[in-house]
């Protein structure tokens, strides 16, 4: 049976990578000007709101993730 804890490294840094790219996203978003649909704009606020909980759980399921596997081969 495979690690669990590749896993949880591996869904802890997509998380990371996930919130990097919301952030630029929506920051980008609310410098932009010009008439964009309201789904867009409402996209960007969540993005925008969200991005801080994404890092902040792919770094702790990062570290959880490598620990995890540091312990296991010990």
């Amino acid at each position: 049976m495979k690690s669990v804890y590749k896993y949880i490294i591996f869904s802890g840094l997509s998380m990371v990578v996930l919130s990097i790219i919301m952030f630029f996203t929506s920051v980008g978003l609310f410098t932009a000007r010009g008439d964009y649909p309201e789904i867009i704009i409402k996209l960007s606020v969540i993005s925008f709101v969200l991005w801080l909980p994404f890092l902040i759980m792919g770094i702790f399921l990062t570290i959880v993730g490598i620990v995890g596997r540091l312990k296991k081969n010990q």
